[in-house]
């Protein structure tokens, strides 16, 4: 609906699940702008943590992180759990990365992700990461669909691996699914150039779901950054323990 008055530019009603706001088309357009802003921003950000997984990088300007520093702190035995989440959800990206429609994609993004998490916590009260039997699914207040603990899901793929997968390199690949995810992403808005709310509503819940997977990982690579640093500077204090089996006698005495 729209009104207009002396003084007052058009003004369009746009009502959500929040109830009814007024906005003008100033307004409307202004919200839009810091979309493709932050869709390159976020590709840029999957693009530089899969060049950490790949290893030699200099994390943030702190410290060289090398592929052995990561397989010596993410051993397999430890990231098993969260390689085969990861693996599950790639392989579920390419899926949605297929359907053309902007409404439609988004959709099944949001129950990708939503599945994901609820996966990922029902494996963390779980002996066993594989699921039978059969679904029962829930849909939630915003109209996601979810599955129980003890059943299947319809947008995340999950299946028995035979084979070990590793880590850092199944990382990486999940970094170039999501790159590529926002890159569609981008590629619709440009083709469609604006969104409607409830468009950009999906996209932030989405936005916000992939941010929890970067934090997690960004803040595993600030362990190791940080412990490759109290490594060099308790080598510049005590040369030898370089060349020697014993641990630095100042090991952790910094703060950083």
């Amino acid at each position: 609906m729209a009104m207009s008055g002396p003084g007052f530019g058009p003004t369009v009603m746009l009502v959500h699940s929040g109830g009814a706001i007024l906005q003008t088309a100033a307004q409307q357009m202004q919200q839009q702008e810091w979309i493709p802003t932050l869709l390159t921003k976020r590709m840029m950000t999957w693009h530089y943590l899969q060049s950490c997984f790949r290893g030699g990088m200099v994390f943030y300007n702190t410290a060289l992180v090398t592929e052995d520093d990561m397989r010596n702190a993410w051993t397999d035995d430890k990231m098993h759990r969260r390689t085969l989440q990861f693996f599950f959800l790639g392989t579920s990206l390419a899926t949605i990365l297929e359907i053309p429609n902007t409404a439609d994609c988004l959709k099944a993004l949001n129950n990708l992700l939503q599945e994901y998490e609820t996966f990922g916590a029902a494996e963390g009260r779980s002996k066993s990461i594989f699921f039978k039997g059969n679904s029962t699914r829930k849909t939630t207040a915003d109209g996601l669909i979810t599955s129980d603990e003890h059943g299947e899901y319809s947008y995340l793929e999950v299946r028995n691996i035979p084979f070990a997968l590793d880590y850092p390199i199944t990382a990486s690949t999940l970094c170039d699914m999501v790159l590529q995810v926002y890159e569609k992403l981008r590629s619709h808005l440009v083709d469609e150039r604006i969104w409607s709310i409830s468009t950009i509503e999906s996209f932030q819940r989405i936005d916000g779901r992939f941010k929890k997977i970067v934090h997690t990982v960004y803040k595993e690579f600030e362990v190791i950054a940080r412990e490759t640093m109290f490594q060099e500077l308790n080598y510049l204090i005590d040369p030898m323990a370089s060349i020697t089996s014993f641990t630095p006698r100042y090991d952790h005495d910094w703060e950083i």
